[in-house]
């Protein structure tokens, strides 16, 4: 329990011998006698003259129903706050009970909150949402494909929590201490059908406070909790007796953001309900199992929403008559047959573009020791999370057949019928997931499983557990390489895991190696040159080491778990012209990748050190597991080769992408298809040349400012830095494997989301090249700045202050000059106008 703010004695005594040298000083004597010591006066700071407020809850009592705990309000630096119980600036108080209750049936069932305050909303027509149709796509003969989207309104409970109140059910207990009871009172609660709403002292119970004061969205904004256990003197509950799946710090903000006081125009952070609730324990007191939106019929249950707006499937109605849909399809139905319904301006539609599959439950849930007590909870199934993916799109009015169970069977419910019963792969539309095969073969606990085992997260996380694993077992390193110009020989060496060579491993699907000339300050992609056979690039070729022996140009040297590797042919006459290999052969040196291809069986459940397969197995469903290397050099003696410069953060791109993601899909539009190491393929192919680094420069090896052909206009940009700001700022005009914009779930203008500190320092990148459009020339700070301030030329102030300070914007190919920008001498990390500072950077 917290201290109350009343002085010790020692304290005391100090300010009593101060006060006792001032009266001294001031009256020239004394009377040589010691005072009483006086009662301590109050000690805090007024809420008025606070700038932050920070609260705990403690001292909970429950007597006959009534509630009340205490608040203890302080500043950051732990001064009490007085003056709270008639403060004119509140613009919220809001408290909520509830209990954390079991759950029945077959298996463990994670506990659940059921909350003590709860209404029955009717759907109001005026908000209801009328069913729409949309196209998407075409069918193999051309015609659009017209998808239905139907709502189910009707009543519905929702949980709440008391904000009328506010400072009339406020005490005041001491210096910063206010003691709140609930209006609500546990004894008396209106009867509502399905809940039981008994007082259980038995049960861990929640109080959550919502506090918000002078319009604050940050400082003065506070979100607390307490969980205790009445039957035993209302202490504190342990982290393992209460329910807590995913956590903000650990989970949530590896995408989204917290920086709760920007408020920029672009600003995201995950604060709702009109930005007052920002705790996850708050808000789960509300979103629980049996609450629903009326006038949709859309579940309120946290994991459900959750689940089913990261997948853009979810809408509901809120509170003010706000349509949120993250489908995206509302707006899409307006533009095409004028669904009166949505509202310009008023209404959300837009749909979430996750970065990560949607079957990546790691991405959000921890299956580390990173996250809170109850995480590995998640593993264990509840009926709306699971329909949240596997039916998203049905209901009780178009499928009404699974409100009845077959003959014979069992009456599950909508829900339950349908996975046991009607959940058939060519349904479900998930790959490979047929639930009632499982069910008839008696694979009951592959849901319902008991506490501890993994129930259906086998299925979930097969394939993360077995890509884990076999990363770990196919780890390898690519040691710097020897580049012979005069014979067109490069010598390298793979650290590899066995004695069993790459070539030689059925397991192994593919091993490319590329190869990138680096002139020490950009990559450079040069003209398209005519085939060699070792590809069409001037400055990059990859070599597939599974293939030994059918490359003439490749020779592989294993000496036990080490293999050596030589490839010939790297020859080219230097002239004017353009010509395979000239940059490598000119330069003579610069870095190589490796991209892993690994086989994997992903029937199996539990994967273990055979998960990997041979990939001629044609009766196993296999996927391949990608492993990325070291980076290393390549050079006329094998030394370094000095490293391109680092400029955004590797982990903050796993953050959201995940590790060593594969953007093979984004590179599936053209020449897919060709051969690696031949002629377009040697850079369109989606493997190997979908890095699985992005941080490093490999993406930059062939995204870069001197594209070799078909330049796109800037709003388009090909080059790296262009590309990315453009698509994560959603300034590009053309996303060229979706319509929909990308939802970057942080504000795009806080540059430490993707960059460390130290990283914007800019002094190199007016040293780069610059970056050539089809329209014209950008010079490379421009580049990066006018991807979001000026995709197109209508800001004349912004390009005005390019050009003045030797920046070149849209002009003749070969007018920047590399070093003339002079933007890092204000705007580099740290300056007086550094972009760290005129941007809502937040490390």
């Amino acid at each position: 329990m917290m201290k109350r703010f009343n002085f010790n004695t020692a304290t005391k005594a100090m300010l009593g011998a101060g006060l006792l040298s001032l009266l001294l000083a001031g009256c020239g004597g004394s009377d040589g006698k010691d005072g009483e010591d006086g009662k301590p006066g109050p000690v805090g700071l007024d809420i008025s003259q606070a700038t932050t407020l920070k609260a705990t809850l403690e001292d909970v009592k429950i007597d006959n129903g009534t509630v009340s705990v205490d608040i203890v309000l302080t500043n950051a630096n732990g001064v009490p706050v007085t003056g709270l119980e008639q403060y004119a600036q509140i613009n919220a108080i809001g408290l909520g009970i509830a209990k954390l209750t079991p759950e029945s049936g077959k298996g463990y069932k994670t506990p659940q909150w059921v909350s003590y305050i709860n209404s029955v909303k009717a759907a109001d027509p005026a908000r209801s949402l009328a069913n729409y149709s949309y196209t998407d796509g075409k069918d193999s003969a051309g015609n659009p494909i017209t998808k239905e989207v139907k709502f189910t309104p009707g009543d519905a409970i929702q949980a709440n929590i008391e904000s009328s109140c506010k400072t009339t059910c406020l005490t005041v207990v001491d210096s910063g201490v206010y003691r709140y009871t609930f209006q609500t009172n546990l004894s008396t609660l209106p009867a509502i059908e399905g809940l039981d709403l008994t007082y259980d002292p038995t049960l861990i119970h929640r109080i959550t406070l919502e506090l918000q004061t002078d319009g604050s969205k940050d400082a003065k904004l506070v979100n607390s909790h307490i969980d205790f256990l009445p039957s035993d003197n209302f202490r504190v509950a342990k982290e393992t007796e209460t329910r807590t799946v995913v956590d903000l710090e650990a989970n949530c903000i590896k995408c989204h953001s917290t920086n709760y006081s920007d408020t920029s125009s672009t600003a995201k952070p995950l604060a709702l309900h009109g930005g007052r609730r920002i705790g996850i324990a708050n808000c789960q007191v509300c979103h629980t199992s049996y609450s629903k939106d009326p006038e949709t019929g859309s579940p309120l249950d946290m994991g459900a929403m959750v689940h089913a707006i990261h997948k853009g499937t979810y809408a509901m109605v809120g509170y003010s008559g706000t349509a949120y849909d993250f489908s995206g399809t509302m707006a899409k139905a307006a533009a095409e047959s004028g669904y009166p319904q949505y509202r310009e301006g008023k209404d959300v539609s837009e749909r979430v573009t996750l970065p990560v599959s949607i079957g990546n439950c790691q991405s959000c849930h921890s299956t580390d020791d990173k996250g809170p007590v109850d995480a590995a909870s998640f593993k264990h199934h509840k009926g709306l999370a699971c329909a949240s993916c596997h039916m998203s799109g049905f209901n009780p009015v178009d499928n009404s057949e699974w409100l009845t169970p077959p003959e014979g069977q069992k009456d599950r419910g909508f829900v339950g019928n349908y996975f046991h019963y009607y959940a058939t792969p060519e349904i479900d539309g998930i790959p490979g997931v047929n639930l009632v095969h499982v069910f008839q073969n008696g694979g009951c606990a592959s849901c319902h499983a008991e506490q501890g085992e993994e129930g259906s997260a086998k299925y979930h996380l097969a394939k993360a557990n077995a890509t884990k694993l076999l990363r770990t077992e196919y780890a390898y390193k690519l040691e710097n390489g020897t580049f012979d110009v005069a014979k067109g020989e490069l010598t390298f060496t793979v650290n590899w895991h066995s004695d069993v060579a790459p070539h030689q491993d059925p397991k192994v699907k593919e091993f490319w190696v590329s190869l990138t000339a680096f002139n020490g300050t950009e990559y450079t992609m040069g003209p398209r040159p005519s085939n060699g056979t070792l590809g069409r690039s001037e400055n990059r070729i990859s070599v597939n080491l599974a293939k030994v022996e059918t490359n003439a140009n490749l020779t592989a040297v294993p000496n036990g778990s080490k293999v050596t590797y030589t490839l010939t042919g790297i020859k080219a006459v230097i002239g004017t012209s353009s010509v395979p290999y000239k940059q490598i052969v000119s330069i003579g040196k610069g870095f190589m990748d490796g991209k892993l291809l690994i086989c994997a069986n992903s029937a199996e459940l539990d994967p273990t050190m055979d998960a990997a397969i041979d990939c001629s197995n044609t009766e196993a469903p296999i996927y391949e597991v990608i492993v990325g290397s070291n980076k290393a050099s390549f050079s006329a003696d094998a030394s370094n080769v000095t490293a391109r410069s680092i400029v955004i953060s590797e982990a903050k791109c796993a953050n959201c992408h995940g590790e060593k993601a594969d953007f093979s899909a984004s590179h599936a539009l053209t020449h897919a298809a060709d051969k690696p190491d031949n002629s377009c393929g040697t850079c369109h192919s989606a493997v190997p040349n979908t890095a699985v680094a992005l941080a490093d420069g490999s993406c930059v090896a062939c995204h870069n400012g001197a594209p070799a052909h078909s330049k796109k206009p800037f709003e388009r940009g090909f080059d790296f830095k262009v590309m990315i700001h453009q698509i994560h700022a959603d300034t590009r005009s053309v996303r060229r494997l979706t319509t929909d914009a990308a939802t970057f779930p942080e504000n795009p203008a806080n540059c430490a989301a993707c960059h460390d500190k130290g990283q914007l320092s800019l002094a190199t990148l007016g040293n780069k090249p610059a970056f050539l459009a089809s329209t014209g020339e950008y010079s490379p700070t421009v580049a990066a700045c006018a991807s979001c301030h000026a995709t197109t030329a209508t800001d004349s102030a912004v390009i005005g202050h390019f050009e003045t300070n030797g920046g070149v914007y849209n002009a003749a190919a070969g007018t920047y000059t590399p070093g003339s920008e002079t933007c890092a001498t204000c705007h580099g990390e740290g300056k007086s106008f550094g972009v760290d500072k005129v941007h809502p950077v937040k490390y």
